[in-house]
């Protein structure tokens, strides 16, 4: 089953024109596969504006892991991320990819904005 979560928003950004930053959290764990993502971009950022979407990370949980990256950008659009697929012994499988897993909450991180930029973040995600 695929749901549509969101939107996370990343917060209101501060620290100064072109420098400003910000950090959203999803309000709960996801837990499943990342299939898309969608951000949208609120009171008109720079169009150097970073969004890294990741995993928070926080023990017990794995290490944070970016699930998207976006650099200097600051048009609305829809992302669908995969992971390449490797075999027992490590090695990458030629051309193989797969969905990104979640079992985590999410961040939304945006930097190199100006104040009060934020952007708004949703995803679908598959659930078993």
């Amino acid at each position: 089953m695929i749901s549509l979560i969101g939107p996370i928003n990343s917060g209101s950004a501060t620290g100064g024109a072109g420098v400003a930053t910000s950090t959203g959290i999803s309000g709960s764990i996801l837990r499943g596969y990342l299939i898309g993502a969608h951000i949208k971009y609120n009171d008109s950022p720079p169009a150097t504006t970073d969004v890294t979407i990741c995993t928070q990370g926080t023990s017990p949980r794995p290490p944070t892991y970016n699930l998207i990256v976006v650099s200097n950008n600051a048009t609305d659009g829809w992302y669908y991320p995969r992971t390449t697929v490797h075999d027992i012994a490590g090695a990458a499988v030629s051309s193989t990819y797969d969905y990104l897993p979640l079992f985590d909450y999410v961040q939304v991180v945006i930097a190199q904005a100006n104040n009060s930029d934020n952007v708004d973040v949703w995803l679908l995600v598959e659930s078993g």
